[in-house]
């Protein structure tokens, strides 16, 4: 397994199908993906499968909302809050990168496929994006951030915010140039942003 969300060799049996899960829709997207294909890469039973989940949608939605807390916290912990901002957002943006390019295929199936999935699909979109305004206000707020004159960002930008950065990396991601080329360009905006202000 190629993942970095578990220890190595991912031991319980949940962890395991999530892990295929990954491994399955990263190479042929969810669409595609079935039960049968989260169990053989496994190497457990359909039986284990739905001791764990309800079905193969109730596994990916699970997946995703492991993998959006695990790139969240990458890049939390990627930030040196005593550097200036313009370096914190270069280190952020850099550590969203380098998250997104170990997962291009589960990255484009997130933003692309997870949208036309329904109302439950809606909710862990909703509640990502909830996660991901937390981290830019938690970043836009620090004693740091402050004497350097940026505002906590306000709900609006960060939506803004996440919403282009989303589709600079799905147009990367659907073109196969690496997700590397959108540092310079989502740096930018992320810097125009918090610099405009809070409100």
């Amino acid at each position: 397994m190629n993942s970095h969300l578990w220890p190595e060799g991912a031991s319980s049996t949940r962890e395991r199908l999530l892990a295929a899960m990954l491994d399955c829709v990263a190479g042929s997207g969810y669409r595609e993906t079935t039960v049968a294909d989260v169990v053989r890469v496994a190497q457990t039973s359909r039986r284990s499968f739905y001791q764990e989940f309800d079905d193969k949608q109730d596994c990916f939605f699970t997946l995703l909302r492991t993998t959006n807390t695990f790139m969240i916290s990458e890049i939390a912990a990627a930030i040196d809050h005593a550097a200036t901002p313009e370096v914190q957002v270069r280190q952020a943006v850099s550590a969203y990168v380098r998250t997104g390019e170990r997962y291009p295929g589960l990255t484009l199936s997130w933003i692309r496929e997870l949208p036309a999935l329904g109302r439950e699909a809606k909710s862990v979109k909703d509640e990502a994006m909830e996660d991901w305004i937390r981290l830019f206000v938690s970043l836009t707020s620090t004693p740091e951030m402050v004497a350097a004159g940026v505002s906590p960002i306000s709900r609006e930008r960060a939506m803004f915010l996440w919403g282009g950065v989303r589709e600079l990396t799905a147009d990367a991601v659907e073109s196969g140039a690496p997700l590397s080329e959108i540092i310079e360009p989502a740096t930018a905006a992320c810097l125009a942003l918090i610099r405009a202000g809070g409100s």
